[in-house]
């Protein structure tokens, strides 16, 4: 592993009434701590400094990903890799209103197993974040998708957070110019690969991961 940049993986908290804004903001100190630390780690951001993380994770690395642009953080990180990412509020209280016609994955995968909308609201009820914040929401107004760094997603098909992450990839590529590598899983639902390990689509998950994180890395 010496020829790799550090990986940053951003991991959910539990959740609890002060979650929001704290959990972004405890990722970002993360990140720019280990930014600073590197020699310590014994990595070298030179070669590539990606975040990363899963579902809840995966909104923690995206609004590093933001938050990192917004403050010209150095180094800086040059890939982000988004898991199955929940990126705004199943209500799409605080989201563009001309792509809101886009999201139907919230109906046509309510029932989904391992993650419903029924379960997607419980967590996300519990969560209370703040809808209008970047924090949280990275389509809340005014989203500012300039400048971000090469971005590798996971999208599962039976997934009711399939479509803000597809419609995300989509404008990262097309409105700003973003490198991105989109990788579907067709009819598998979110979290498969940790929930359904002997899966041949579970390995083949984890091997695109690995290939991803490569990829990231080559932008750099």
């Amino acid at each position: 592993m010496e020829d790799c940049g550090p990986l940053s993986h951003a991991q959910a908290e539990a959740l609890h009434e002060e979650s929001t804004p704290t959990a972004a903001e405890d990722s970002f100190d993360a990140t720019k701590w280990a930014a600073a630390n590197a020699n310590k780690l014994g990595a070298d951001p030179s070669k590539g400094y990606v975040v990363s993380g899963p579902s809840a994770g995966g909104n923690l690395a995206a609004v590093v990903s933001h938050l990192a642009r917004d403050e010209k953080l150095s180094p800086p990180i040059t890939g982000v890799s988004l898991m199955i990412p929940l990126l705004t509020d199943y209500t799409l209280k605080e989201f563009p209103e001309e792509y809101k016609h886009e999201i139907v994955s919230y109906e046509q995968n309510g029932t989904a197993p391992f993650l419903g909308l029924a379960s997607l609201k419980m967590f996300l009820d519990a969560y209370n974040p703040d809808l209008k914040s970047h924090l949280f929401n990275v389509f809340a107004a005014p989203y500012n998708f300039k400048g971000l760094p090469p971005t590798f997603f996971q999208v599962c098909g039976m997934d009711p957070l399939r479509d803000e992450a597809m419609l995300y990839e989509r404008l990262l590529r097309e409105k700003y110019d973003t490198k991105t590598l989109l990788k579907i899983y067709p009819g598998l639902p979110h979290g498969f690969y940790g929930l359904a390990s002997t899966l041949k689509s579970s390995g083949a998950f984890v091997e695109d991961t690995v290939e991803g994180m490569k990829w990231l890395l080559e932008q750099k």
